[in-house]
């Protein structure tokens, strides 16, 4: 018997000074300072990976992102590996780096690679320019993954293989039809973590304590936010797909017990975990009767799904931390962006969350259409009266094939193509009606101050201290100027 193919499944790194990528496993690909530790799962990678695992071939996932590895470093470990096949996830902001990556991986292995990921839709004429590259899977990938490393196994043609785009005879790009999005969640297997080392994925709502699973309950969202790259690109629908509460149950009893893990928390980080109050209640339920109440969880929320008897019950279960999505203080903007949150219903439900002892990190963003000065002061006066526990801010950025990306490019609001600065975390690449990108970036670095003078005052900083004074140091090295305007702030309320 042939011995069983070997692939690698990467997410090379990609760093520049001073920071790190956020690409596989995250909606919105990004840059952190070295000194944050935010950094997702995998979950395309880690499923695919089961897949392959369950059909015979033998398996690695490479994460260069979480190891925050030299390149060099990286290269070594994928090329010890000796893989057949390399599965690589791309992403709008990375695609330059992800391009070169892929060259230099087949250059140095030998081995077909198969590109995937969020910016797969955009590469039109990738396959005839690029040579290196085998073939591509966009959409929900993880069966044309396994489908495309079947069919190389096997000596059989990639044509017919849908959601694979390939060569055809000529050498021309071929788009097979889209393959359609997994229906029954409870199918798949759970993903593969066995390569990774799972201490290196943050994603701690209310200082979850580390180290923290990540795991999801749903795909899919109902809601039609304009700037989303998942419904638009990834999935392209608004069909809601979850998992049942028993199969949920299963898989944190089996990291937990049966694995023995060395995870102290977990963290749904789902478009959006809370639909459904009866599948939310068996699975508080089901928390309980297996003794797993204990644990302290998180899981990203919208603020207007859940009956607050729900929530309730599901805080009796462990729940310990929600991510609320707001993105603005202004209900047109809001309303307009596709998002349709009720603001007044957020301010009861973000107060109810509070008083069941929930910590709440809620996410707001600056840019999207019909934002003024106004608007934005709107927006941070609002995360200020909401006093949460955490806070994000970023630029609304308009990702290729979303609505808001045609909206930009349509009222020549988009100011540059240039992927590589498709970053919100720090820059923006789109203007307002009313606002430029400067005053955009200007009043992003506004509102940072402003909350950390907030959380300053109310005791913040000393919690945070006390909790982790390694990571404090490290923040107040890296960002000097804030810090001493956090520590004027306090000293001196």
């Amino acid at each position: 018997m042939a011995p069983a193919l070997r692939v690698a499944l990467v997410n090379p790194p990609w760093l520049r000074p001073g920071h790190y990528g956020v690409r596989a496993g995250s909606r919105w690909p990004h840059f952190e300072a070295n000194s944050a530790r935010y950094m997702p799962y995998p979950f395309y990678l880690g499923y695919t990976a089961s897949l392959l695992e369950g059909d015979g071939f033998q398996v690695a996932v490479f994460d260069g992102c979480a190891e925050r590895e030299k390149d060099a470093h990286f290269l070594s470990r994928v090329v010890a590996f000796r893989p057949d096949l390399i599965i690589q996830e791309n992403a709008t902001a990375s695609i330059d780096v992800d391009l070169r990556w892929a060259e230099q991986l087949t250059q140095a292995t030998h081995a077909r690679l198969l590109m995937s990921g969020h910016h797969v839709g955009q590469m039109k004429d990738a396959l005839p320019k690029h040579a290196f590259l085998d073939a591509l899977a966009g959409g929900e990938w993880e069966y044309t993954a396994l489908e495309w490393a079947q069919r190389v196994r096997d000596g059989k043609p990639l044509a017919g293989t849908q959601g694979l785009v390939h060569r055809g005879s000529k050498g021309e790009q071929v788009e097979e039809p889209r393959r359609p999005n997994v229906k029954n969640l409870d199918t798949m297997p759970f993903p593969h973590r066995a390569t990774l080392d799972m201490s290196r994925y943050h994603d701690n709502p209310g200082d979850l304590p580390s180290p923290s699973l990540q795991l999801i309950g749903s795909r899919g969202c109902p809601y039609t936010c304009d700037f989303c790259v998942w419904p638009q690109v990834v999935f392209n629908d608004n069909k809601y797909r979850t998992r049942s509460a028993k199969n949920i149950a299963d898989e944190v009893e089996q990291c937990f017990r049966t694995e023995k893990g060395p995870y102290q928390s977990y963290y749904f980080d789902d478009d959006t975990f809370n639909i459904g109050d009866k599948r939310l209640a068996e699975l508080a339920d089901e928390l309980v009767r297996r003794g797993l109440d204990h644990i302290p969880w998180g899981a990203m929320c919208r603020a207007d799904t859940l009956k607050k008897d729900t929530l309730a019950k599901l805080r009796r279960a462990g729940l310990h931390a929600v991510k609320y999505g707001v993105e603005s203080g202004n209900q047109k903007i809001v309303d307009d962006c596709g998002k349709k949150l009720d603001l007044q219903v957020l301010r009861e439900m973000v107060a109810y969350t509070h008083s069941l002892g929930i910590l709440t990190h809620l996410t707001f963003s600056f840019g999207l259409p019909g934002e003024t000065r106004e608007t934005m002061q709107q927006t941070l006066d609002l995360a200020l009266e909401l006093d949460p526990y955490t806070v994000q801010f970023s630029i609304s950025t308009p990702f290729p094939g979303t609505r808001f990306y045609e909206y930009a490019l349509s009222r020549d609001l988009l100011l540059t193509k240039d992927f590589a600065a498709y970053d919100g975390m720090s820059r923006s690449v789109v203007r307002a009606e009313g606002v430029s990108a400067e005053e955009l970036e200007s009043f992003l670095r506004h509102a940072y101050d402003s909350w950390d003078r907030h959380a300053a005052k109310r005791g913040g900083l000393l919690r945070r201290v006390a909790q982790d004074p390694l990571g404090a140091a490290r923040v107040a090295l890296a960002n000097p100027r804030r810090a001493w305007r956090v520590a004027t702030s306090f000293l001196t309320r």
